[in-house]
């Protein structure tokens, strides 16, 4: 009986898997590509869902049992969370956050105009102008602010993934232990157990960097006497999310306000910011970093920018996120389970107390 036609030799087989994993790799690539804003609200959902999730636990360890109702709390205390800064950004400081952004290009042209007084400011002035110019990761901010209307159907839509994956995880985690081969899977468990915790430990941190940077930054600028300071205060503490990028755009509204109110303002803004910029990195953040994975100040930075520059704006709101989640995943799969280095992993009393 003759073989089959399309059975290979067995000399050919080794040469047609590695053929078959490199079209899997290529199309695995082609699908993010595509794909890659979709793949951001995916996560954004999965992020939402760890915060809900953690949430519930403070009810739990408040006293509610029951799982459903404390999730039913957790999820509506999140919500409440969200609608009073959603409130206090377009009902509360909206006509302020409007005129400042009204006004933004009188207020740059003039922050423009005070700095190329000296050869320094001219300089910076003219090395931010190629910047931007350039910035790919501006254009797609500009094109997210164009589309309002898109970014709300988004945030509804993470919003509602993440109310699905914290009302059952099994499923998910299920999925993906399943599509691990089976010797791995042990190593998969470990992994997404490390991730999880990594994650709600970093959206602990950033919660409470935000709302002392909040306080710092509205605090200083009132006793510098710029105008708008409850204002420009929450808008740089919720830019904390976004490592060095956020607070970096953030603080242009602020500096373009002192800048329109005088010289003297504008330094005493200057000198504010410095101070609190001071205050975070000597108190804050090292207080913070005890409880949070520890990553590269310059890993970080350019893992936000790379974000960006591919997966656009979506990606450069969720890269500090994606950044922790990256980091632990090759901690555990690779460093430590592939290579077999003792790699440290996240702070043990946290650990222990969060279990």
């Amino acid at each position: 009986m003759s073989a089959p036609i399309f059975q290979p030799r067995e000399e050919d087989r080794a040469y047609l898997r590695r053929i078959a994993y490199t079209i899997a790799i290529a199309a695995l690539l082609l699908v993010i590509w595509r794909a890659a804003d979709l793949l951001m609200l995916v996560f954004g959902s999965v992020l939402g869902a760890v915060a809900f999730r953690s949430t519930a636990g403070l009810f739990r360890r408040a006293g509610i049992r029951n799982k459903s109702a404390s999730l039913s709390l957790g999820i509506l205390t999140c919500l409440a969370v969200i609608g009073v800064m959603g409130y206090l950004l377009t009902v509360q400081f909206g006509t302020q956050l409007a005129g400042m952004l009204d006004n933004l290009p009188g207020t740059l042209a003039t922050l423009e105009a005070e700095l190329s007084r000296t050869p320094v400011g001219d300089a910076v002035v003219r090395a931010a102008q190629a910047a931007l110019a350039g910035s790919t990761i501006a254009d797609r901010l500009g094109s997210l602010a164009a589309g309002a209307g898109e970014v709300a159907l988004n945030f509804l839509i993470v919003l509602v993934g993440a109310m699905f994956i914290a009302a059952d995880t099994g499923p998910y985690r299920r999925g993906i232990l399943l599509l691990t081969p089976a010797k791995g899977r042990e190593t998969m468990a470990r992994a997404i157990d490390e991730m999880s915790l990594a994650l709600r430990l970093w959206l602990k941190a950033k919660l409470i960097s935000m709302t002392a940077m909040t306080l710092l930054i509205g605090f200083s600028l009132w006793l510098a006497g710029v105008e708008h300071y409850v204002a420009l205060g929450l808008l740089g503490g919720l830019s904390e999310f976004v490592p060095y990028v956020g607070p970096a755009l953030a603080m242009l509204p602020s500096i373009g306000i002192a800048a329109s109110q005088g010289g003297d303002v504008l330094t005493y803004a200057l000198i504010a910011y410095v101070v609190v910029r001071v205050l975070e990195a000597w108190l804050v953040t090292p207080l913070i970093n005890r409880e949070v994975v520890s990553i590269p100040p310059a890993l970080t930075l350019f893992v936000i920018l790379g974000a960006g520059a591919v997966f656009g704006a979506y990606g450069l709101f969720f890269a500090g996120a994606l950044l922790v989640v990256a980091f632990v995943g090759v901690r555990e799969l690779y460093l430590r389970d592939t290579l077999g280095e003792d790699v440290e992993g996240v702070p043990r009393p946290v650990k222990e107390g969060a279990a």
